[in-house]
């Protein structure tokens, strides 16, 4: 299979990051394909918070920060840990685009997404024009949360994965992701692999994509 391809067709992959860590499986779009299937999927088969990425440099040149930097500055350090894993989380600010309803139904999240990745993948050309866009189109707080990838020697997260994974496949490095979840707790792996084997739908592990990238 190639994995590019299938990606830029709109289909979905899984990705597990590991025992050690968070222990889940994410259902994972690449953003430049989102439809409002996609968000569907998401929410239906999937059933986490809906997140979108980008690589923290790109964040950086919109003038993006992450959220507990936020906090830190409002005064709520003390609310800011990190997880039980030892990372902070990778969240910076939610958004909707400004052509949006209400923001949160399929269509109008599949927009916002499709309009961040315009910013995205203009930051990688012309970072001052991006930054114009995005504060020209954009409002928060909204229903698309924006998660800021580190590199995976610094993070190994499901935001880090794919948006690297991404980028090292020579697209846009962007993704769109939530948690599968199962009723009252999250999916296990094995419960993952058969969905993955009876939807066919690829299931990659963290060591499969740190492999893969690093090996580009």
């Amino acid at each position: 299979m190639d994995l590019r391809e299938h990606l830029l067709s709109g289909k979905p992959i899984m990705i597990y990051d590991s025992e050690s860590r968070e222990n889940e499986v994410d259902l994972v779009f690449y953003s430049g394909a989102v439809s409002r299937s996609s968000i569907y999927a998401l929410r239906s088969l999937a059933g986490g918070l809906i997140c979108f990425s980008m690589p923290l440099e790109i964040g950086s040149q919109l003038g993006l920060d992450y959220m507990h930097n936020y906090l830190k500055e409002l005064g709520f350090a003390s609310l800011v840990r990190p997880q039980s894993y030892g990372d902070y989380p990778a969240f910076s600010i939610s958004v909707n685009h400004q052509s949006v309803g209400t923001g949160i139904s399929d269509e109008d999240r599949a927009k916002t997404v499709r309009e961040l990745f315009e910013v995205v993948k203009l930051a990688l050309e012309d970072p001052s024009e991006a930054r114009k866009k995005f504060l020209n189109e954009f409002q928060a707080p909204g229903h698309v949360p924006i998660l800021l990838a580190r590199n995976l020697d610094e993070r190994q997260g499901h935001t880090e994965l794919s948006t690297r994974l991404f980028q090292s496949l020579g697209l846009v490095p962007s993704a769109v992701f939530a948690e599968v979840l199962d009723y009252g707790h999250s999916m296990r792996l094995d419960k993952a692999r058969e969905i993955s084997k009876t939807l066919g739908i690829p299931l990659l592990s963290s060591n499969e994509i740190i492999e893969m990238v690093r090996g580009r």
